[in-house]
């Protein structure tokens, strides 16, 4: 596993074994040299290579870009319910296997029903942490666009963060920007934006402080990644940036299901002509309260009952 979009599923699944009275563990295989950043209930190993289990469990589930079938057969033996969690049907995973794509990119691949055990797959099985999945408060759309998060993810590779700080602080100058600064960031220099008004930074947020946070902004402009599903559950709406190739399955999700007509690919020479775009439009109430609604029927979240699902 590596990016803190896969440790917060990795925390998903495991508070709902655990809430069936199921013990879990978190192996975690980072590029991040200080394992301090993630959770220190978290066990930092990389179990592609110390990969001999001493017991056999109830249950393996396994999030990572970088496993291959002859890894899945591997862990097999020691389980009967492997469960593989795929974005973009990313390799033909062995058979038995249980595939969970709890994403919107579920909306656009097709996974063949007799080779796997079970298939469980669309937005509604979005694996959110607990203070998302049980958030019961209303999302209220203002008039205005007030307050703009913007969250990048845990490293933001393209250092787009420092970009954007001038620039919507240009386009919306009298609203508030909170600004996710994640563990991964390199090169961010906080001092250099002491002297643009409201602003204020955020480090190193449990997940009932960021819920909060989104519940209390109008707008937010994030990365493709699990940060998606947290906004969907909230209705809270926001612009897509694609910051990485495996992000496309979860933006044509978006496209597909109506929520979103375009995104913003930084690859792209119009980078900020197309954010101003999407900005202008997003100001409109009515285009935000639009969009919040629809985020909220599309995610009816289902994965209450996944732990029952997979071991029975």
């Amino acid at each position: 596993m590596n990016g803190l979009g896969h440790l917060r599923r990795c925390i998903a699944f495991s508070e709902l074994f655990e809430s069936k009275g199921i013990k879990t563990q978190i192996l975690v295989n980072t590029d991040h040299g200080d394992a301090e950043i993630f959770n220190s209930d978290l066990k930092q190993q990389n179990w592609l290579v110390q990969n001999q289990l001493e017991t056999r469990y109830e249950a393996i589930i396994i999030d990572s870009y970088r496993a291959q079938s002859i890894d899945y057969e591997h862990f097999k033996q020691y389980t009967n319910h492997l469960v593989a969690i795929d974005d973009d049907k990313r390799i033909e995973y062995p058979s038995g296997c249980i595939i969970y794509n709890g994403g919107l990119g579920s909306l656009v691949y097709q996974y063949e029903v007799n080779r796997y055990k079970k298939i469980f797959v669309g937005p509604e099985f979005a694996l959110l942490r607990q203070e998302f999945r049980e958030n019961r408060v209303e999302k209220k759309i203002n008039q205005n666009i007030e307050r703009i998060l913007i969250t990048m993810g845990g490293s933001d590779p393209l250092h787009l963060t420092s970009k954007m700080i001038p620039f919507y602080r240009s386009e919306f100058p009298s609203s508030q920007l909170d600004v996710i600064i994640g563990p991964g960031f390199s090169d961010f220099k906080e001092e250099e934006f002491h002297h643009c008004p409201y602003l204020t930074f955020y480090r190193n947020l449990d997940a009932r402080s960021m819920c909060e946070l989104m519940l209390r902004v109008d707008l937010c402009i994030t990365a493709g990644g699990q940060t998606i599903y947290e906004l969907g559950k909230l209705g809270i709406p926001f612009i897509v940036i694609q910051t990485a190739e495996n992000q496309k399955g979860n933006i044509s999700g978006l496209i597909k299901s109506g929520v979103i007509e375009s995104y913003v690919d930084p690859s792209k020479g119009d980078f900020f002509v197309s954010l101003s775009q999407l900005s202008q439009k997003l100001a409109i109430v009515s285009a935000r309260q639009k969009m919040s609604t629809e985020l909220k029927m599309i995610f009816q979240i289902k994965s209450l009952d996944i732990v029952g699902s997979i071991l029975n």
